[in-house]
């Protein structure tokens, strides 16, 4: 007697069926994305063999609302959006004078961001990695752009003008290891300009970085680098020479977490050390040669499954090589405020508390008070985020006044109007105090930029910066415009 399969096998025959036939649906229309799911296949390959532990930045999402990872408050994402408004991260420069430098000589212009990683201190990868027998990633990108300065000294009078050119190469190699990551990062920026060579400039970044997990419950991030770059002219109060002033710094950080991501409290402790020196103009940059040590413990809270309440005391020591200096000093801050990843549409962390810069010179002017720093990004679309960043802060001076008081506010919106097509907005002002000079500046920021992908490795898109320094003292007024116009490049 001829037997029939079962109702139930004939179900499960026609869902493969079905499930086959929307599959050939899916790619045979489109053939890239054969080669991409190729490259992802072996990417999930090696992720397989290098299971990581549970995300913990401000960009995880936890299926378990009870276990959600609370956002560390010096997260990546944070740094770089703070970074890419206001300039490097020079340990011993105000956000007033770093407003003034086009971003193209500093970081990258154009440049996009990938998905937040749960990375501790390692950098972040973007593009498809060509893989090496041996278990190493590597993630090569480049940033080609043509534009023009308006007025590259940021002077009121005597004003250059001038077009340019720059090339930034970027390459990141990444091995996984059980659950841990290491990464060597570079990023350069050589820039040449067509009306002021004087100006020109090669700029070199390298990182060395690893985050170990040691247990459920621990983790550690190191990192050790080099900085190479300049100080464009006109961006500090030390007298303008005929070239920027060139430096070089050398760094060490670690930092250790205690904590599971769903536990009621999480400790970070966090230790660094950092030294910079100029290369020319030494006439006037002698005196700003630093050491830096700093150190910083910090304390969360949970208080709801998304929002911790978070403690904080840092202190960072800085000591000036020059014998005669009058800025060695003694940071310290503490802190307290909240964290939050409340939804999907909303995240951030705001800290307030009490600033106390001790110098050891006799008779120089302390600085004390309140300070802040805050950041929130709101995504009221899955294609669409405003990110709010605001501080205020003491820096040292770099040649008039006993000290700077920064107040910063800066917002930056990004849209994507289709699968190809995304804009960027930003708009930021800067107040900064000369201690002891009388002087205020005001400097106002505003950009706009339009970008375009073609396919999945390349981008082009145009910017366009405005710079606005006003102040009771004159002489430092002054307009800056900038255009520039990038093609990006990434497996």
């Amino acid at each position: 007697m001829q037997s029939y399969p079962s109702k139930q096998a004939q179900r499960e025959t026609q869902r493969k069926i079905y499930l086959e036939r929307d599959l050939m649906k899916y790619i045979f229309p489109q053939p890239k994305l054969v080669a991409a799911a190729a490259m992802l296949t072996l990417s999930q390959m090696a992720a397989a063999q290098t299971a990581t532990l549970p995300s913990t930045d401000a960009g995880s999402v936890n299926a378990n609302p009870a276990e959600a990872p609370v956002p560390s408050l010096r997260s990546p994402s944070d740094a770089s959006f703070l970074d890419r408004t206001f300039g490097d991260n020079n340990p011993s420069s105000a956000a007033g004078q770093l407003s003034l430098t086009p971003g193209y000589e500093l970081g990258g212009i154009g440049r996009r961001t990938g998905p937040a990683e749960s990375n501790i201190l390692t950098a972040p990868a973007q593009g498809l990695p060509l893989r090496f027998d041996n278990g190493v990633f590597v993630y090569p990108s480049a940033v080609v752009g043509f534009g023009r300065n308006s007025n590259v000294l940021g002077t009121n009078t005597n004003q250059v003008s001038s077009s340019l050119v720059s090339l930034q190469p970027g390459v990141v190699a990444e091995l996984k290891n059980r659950g841990d990551r290491y990464t060597l990062a570079y990023r350069g920026n050589y820039t040449r300009y067509a009306s002021s060579g004087d100006d020109n400039f090669n700029h070199h970044d390298i990182g060395l970085a690893g985050d170990n997990y040691l247990d459920s419950r621990s983790r550690v991030g190191w990192s050790a680098g080099y900085i190479n770059r300049t100080d464009p002219r006109g961006s500090t109060d030390r007298a303008i020479s005929t070239e920027p002033d060139r430096w070089n710094s050398q760094s060490a950080r670690g930092i250790y977490i205690y904590g599971t991501p769903g536990a009621a409290g999480r400790v970070e402790v966090e230790g660094g050390l950092t030294r910079k020196r100029y290369e020319n103009n030494r006439t006037t940059t002698i005196a700003s040669d630093l050491d830096q040590v700093g150190v910083s413990g910090r304390f969360f809270y949970r208080v709801m499954p998304r929002t911790s309440l978070v403690f904080e005391l840092r202190q960072t020591r800085n000591d000036y090589i020059l014998d005669t200096s009058s800025n060695d000093n003694v940071d310290t801050r503490v802190l307290t405020g909240v964290t939050w990843d409340a939804t999907a549409k909303t995240s951030g962390s705001v800290k307030a508390g009490y600033l106390y810069k001790k110098y050891s010179a006799t008779g120089h002017q302390n600085a004390s008070g309140f300070t802040f720093e805050g950041s929130a990004r709101w995504s009221p679309l899955t294609y669409s985020t405003v990110d709010v960043l605001a501080s205020r802060s003491a820096a040292d001076s770099t040649g008039l006044g006993a000290f700077i008081t920064n107040t910063a506010a800066t917002s930056q919106w990004n849209h994507r109007w289709s699968s190809q097509m995304t804009s960027r907005v930003s708009l930021g002002t800067v107040k900064s105090e000369f201690a002891g000079a009388g002087r205020v500046d005001n400097t106002n920021n505003l950009g706009a930029g339009l970008f375009y992908d073609v396919g999945r490795s390349l981008r082009g898109g145009v910017e366009l910066t405005r710079v606005d320094r006003s102040s009771n003292q004159s002489i430092y007024d002054f307009k800056r415009n900038t255009v520039f116009l990038s093609v990006e490049g990434s497996l």
